[in-house]
């Protein structure tokens, strides 16, 4: 190879870096509710920012509105691990084939995300550990489930739910009682925003309580109440308001 030919290449790999932007997969236990959210959310972040999300098994139909008649992934938590494994060492050998750059400091090209729920799963804390182990891959866990947090955008709560995500649901302010199980797995904005209800800051102050008042030998499976997708917020979609 010339000196010319190793410039060029050389020329072409900087042009590809400045185009480049860190990476965000999503895998999500739920169809419809978590995806929604992620949509609201990410669009919310400061245009500045570059960062690219991507729902890495978002089956939803209907423009997004409703989730899947029959899924066609496996979403325990044990079935979202392993695909979120897979996508980290299809994208960790990519980057080494394509011969990428150091990314900017402090971040990296590709990090991937499971979004799990307690409800009555096995394999959770299996999942938590092998998040710990593992660079590139990071772990949002609710107890019993999604729905705590986005009762915490609205209220206070502390109690225990003895691992029934109905009871959250059920105490949702927007959830009426002939209102559908797949009406009410719809988030809007509404629901969510401090426009509207109480917002992120004290969503995540509310959970941070919550969270503290397990100790931490506790496993995370057994702790109910638990959430901290304000981590995936702030950490995952670089939002730090709404």
């Amino acid at each position: 190879m010339t000196s010319r030919t190793r410039g060029k290449d050389s020329t072409e790999r900087t042009q590809r870096a400045s185009k480049r932007q860190p990476t965000v997969w999503v895998f999500t236990e739920g169809t419809l509710t978590e995806p929604q959210y992620i949509d609201i959310v990410k669009g919310l972040r400061d245009p500045r920012i570059r960062l690219s999300v991507h729902i890495a098994n978002d089956e939803r139909t209907h423009g997004g509105t409703k989730g899947p008649r029959n899924p066609t992934y496996g979403r325990k938590p044990l079935d979202l691990l392993d695909r979120a494994l897979g996508k980290l060492r299809e994208e960790n050998r990519k980057a080494k084939r394509e011969k990428w750059p150091a990314p900017p400091r402090g971040t990296r090209w590709t990090t991937v995300w499971c979004l799990i729920d307690r409800d009555q799963h096995q394999g959770v804390d299996k999942v938590i550990d092998t998040a710990r182990e593992t660079d590139g891959l990071e772990v949002a866990f609710s107890h019993p489930c999604f729905e705590l947090w986005r009762l915490l955008h609205c209220k206070d709560y502390t109690s225990t739910f003895g691992g029934v995500c109905d009871d959250a649901t059920r105490r949702l302010p927007f959830v009426i009682p002939r209102m559908s199980k797949e009406e009410a797995k719809v988030v809007l904005p509404s629901q969510i925003l401090k426009s509207d209800v109480d917002g992120f800051s004290k969503a995540k102050a509310r959970a941070q309580r919550i969270n503290f008042q397990h100790p931490e030998h506790v496993l995370h499976s057994c702790r109910d109440p638990y959430t901290d997708v304000w981590r995936f917020v702030e950490e995952g979609l670089q939002v730090t308001d709404y």
